[in-house]
């Protein structure tokens, strides 16, 4: 299903989305970590965990790097920036982006399913619950949006 050369970006408008899906896909939060144990809930993106309370004295705010650990509810968000990268040069449609950016969102949730229904004999669950945050969608919808008023599929 490739596009014809005259439905791709520009080359600054495609350096300005690859930069702002990169933001989005990384800084921005994939998602909302509810704790059903002792421990605290809190904002997750890849590159860094917002707890809702302080649990350690050297870390009063934003931890980095502390999410690297929850990989299976973020890894098909770099397939979607795949995608966005494959929309901007015009080989896949608009169609097809979204429906990347949906499934990206419904991963949390249907990992999140089984968490919620077994807990350990602490009373934690053994997987933890995310709350997907759509950016990643919204953002896929707003570039979908963008292509269809500025060009022609």
């Amino acid at each position: 299903m490739k596009m014809g050369t005259n439905s791709s970006f520009t080359s600054g408008i495609m350096s300005i989305i690859i930069v702002l899906a990169i933001i989005v896909v990384f800084i921005f939060p994939y998602g909302y970590h509810v704790d059903l144990g002792p421990g605290p809930g809190g904002f997750m993106a890849i590159t860094w965990e917002l707890p809702e309370f302080q649990i350690l004295p050297e870390y009063p705010g934003i931890m980095p790097f502390t999410a690297l650990e929850y990989f299976i509810y973020y890894l098909y968000r770099l397939v979607v920036l795949n995608a966005i990268w494959k929309f901007s040069l015009g080989k896949i449609k608009s169609k097809r982006l979204m429906t990347h950016g949906l499934v990206s969102e419904l991963i949390p949730i249907l990992i999140s399913i089984p968490g919620a229904l077994f807990l350990n004999s602490e009373g934690e669950n053994f997987i933890p619950i995310m709350i997907p945050i759509p950016f990643l969608l919204l953002f896929c919808a707003l570039l979908t949006l963008y292509k269809s008023k500025h060009h022609q599929e």
